[in-house]
C-alpha cells in the first residue's frame, strides 16, 4: 500500500484529484456553453416576440443551473484542497486557471445576453402596457359615445 510520508501512491492520489477537478471544470465549461446557446435562442424568441417558446428554454436553463450549482459546490472544496497541497505543481495550477478563465469568460457573455433579454422584455412590457392603455381608452370612448348618443324610437307615423 501507499506510504503515509508521500510515497508514489500519495502522488497518484493527488493526480486523480487533479484529473477530477479538471474533468469537473470541463463539464462546467460544457454546461455554460449549452447555457450560452439557450440564452442566444432566448434572445431570438424575444425578437420574434415568441413568448410561448420561452417556457421550454427556461426549463432547460433551470436544469443546467442545478447541475452547475452542484459542480460549483464540489469544485470549491476540491480547489481549496489543491491550493493547500504543496505537491501541486505550478503547471497544474496554470492549467486549472486557464480552464477557469474560459469559464469566467463564458459566464460574462451569458450575463451580457441576459441583460439584453431583460432589456427586451422591458420593451415588450412597455409596448403591451401602452397597447392595453390604448385599448382601455378606446373602450371608454365607445362607452361614452353609446351613453351620449341615444337613438329614441319614433312612434309617430306620418300620414
Amino acid at each position: 500500500m501507499g506510504e503515509p510520508d508521500g510515497g508514489p501512491d500519495a502522488k497518484k492520489e493527488i493526480n486523480v484529484e487533479v484529473s477530477q477537478v479538471l474533468n469537473a471544470l470541463e463539464r462546467e465549461r460544457e454546461l455554460l456553453q449549452e447555457f450560452y446557446v439557450l440564452s442566444s435562442q432566448q434572445l431570438a424568441l424575444l425578437d420574434d416576440e415568441n413568448l410561448d417558446g420561452m417556457g421550454k428554454l427556461l426549463d432547460a436553463r433551470s436544469d443546467l443551473m442545478l447541475e452547475l450549482t452542484a459542480i460549483e459546490t464540489t469544485l470549491g472544496t476540491w480547489i481549496t484542497q489543491l491550493r493547500n497541497d504543496s505537491k501541486i505543481t505550478t503547471d497544474v495550477l496554470k492549467e486549472l486557471r486557464l480552464v477557469n478563465d474560459e469559464i469566467v469568460r463564458l459566464a460574462n457573455e451569458i450575463v451580457e445576453l441576459d441583460e439584453q433579454t431583460h432589456w427586451r422584455l422591458d420593451l415588450i412590457k412597455q409596448k403591451s402596457a401602452g397597447e392595453l392603455q390604448s385599448l382601455h381608452q378606446s373602450q371608454n370612448v365607445l362607452s361614452s359615445y353609446s351613453m351620449t348618443v341615444r337613438i329614441e324610437p319614433n312612434f309617430k307615423f306620418n300620414s
